[in-house]
């Protein structure tokens, strides 16, 4: 039996890289995805690619910063009788120093990482009583307590969202609900992808954050989606509250700023 079989999950940021993945392999383990993005080419071709393996999805636009758009989505999850699992994924990316970080730059990031989340899982809770529980990941980061330069904004979500989770998962249990995070490490998505195309020197550059992690590479996209399933399905039937590092080894201890300088 597949581990998700007749469950209805809700996948936000499901357009491209994790979110993506999560929704793949969520729909390959059986559940109906309800997949949010606003990159509505992408997006489409999610759930066509989910469909086409054979799977079930569907596709809505959705900004994660709008009340009105995340309750759309999960209103569309709760027709199909869920959510029983929300993987509240969507968020962005942003690099600068501290001094040079508009308040409206600071505002965004904080926008679709922080309330993005909270407004994914206020809109799940409700409706996961309703059915007598369920299962919320989100998405923190390594960047939550193993800060790097010229990611202060990044920081700072990211610890945001490691702590409402906890508060989640607290404020929740009593009605079934768990809640856990994710902390990726660095994952060869679009995202980094991006990041490494605007370096003066991408093969060094990647070459030195393969090097942070001590299993010497970067993480892919489906081994987050491993996690998270294992988050959202009965085998973490006793997990919640807590962080999962899917990282590599990065935040394990080792020294990021030596191996930076070639010591």
């Amino acid at each position: 039996m597949r581990q998700l079989d007749d469950k209805i999950a809700v996948v936000t940021g499901a357009a491209q890289g994790n979110g993506r993945a999560i929704a793949e392999r969520f729909a390959a383990e059986g559940a109906h995805v309800v997949c949010g993005d606003i990159k509505e080419a992408e997006l489409r071709e999610t759930v066509e690619a989910i469909g086409a393996a054979g799977g079930k999805a569907e596709g809505l636009r959705c900004d994660v910063t709008s009340v009105a758009d995340v309750e759309a989505l999960l209103a569309a999850a709760e027709r199909l009788g869920g959510p029983h699992a929300l993987v509240a994924q969507a968020g962005g990316r942003f690099g600068g120093l501290i001094e040079e970080t508009s308040p409206e730059t600071w505002d965004r990031v904080m926008a679709v990482d922080v309330r993005g989340t909270f407004l994914a899982v206020r809109a799940a809770i409700p409706r996961m009583r309703n059915l007598g529980g369920g299962a919320i990941v989100t998405m923190s980061g390594t960047f939550a307590w193993y800060a790097e330069p010229e990611v202060s904004a990044d920081c700072a979500a990211k610890g945001a969202i490691l702590s409402f989770t906890r508060a989640v998962a607290i404020e929740c249990g009593q009605w079934g609900i768990r809640c856990n995070a994710i902390a990726p490490g660095y994952i060869t998505t679009p995202m980094v992808t991006d990041y490494l195309d605007e370096a003066e020197d991408a093969t060094r550059v990647a070459a030195q954050i393969d090097a942070w992690h001590a299993l010497g590479r970067m993480g892919r996209a489906d081994e987050i989606a491993a996690a998270a399933l294992f988050l959202c399905s009965d085998e973490s039937s006793f997990v919640s509250g807590h962080v999962l590092p899917v990282d590599g080894g990065l935040s394990a201890g080792i020294n990021a700023k030596q191996v930076l300088l070639g010591r």
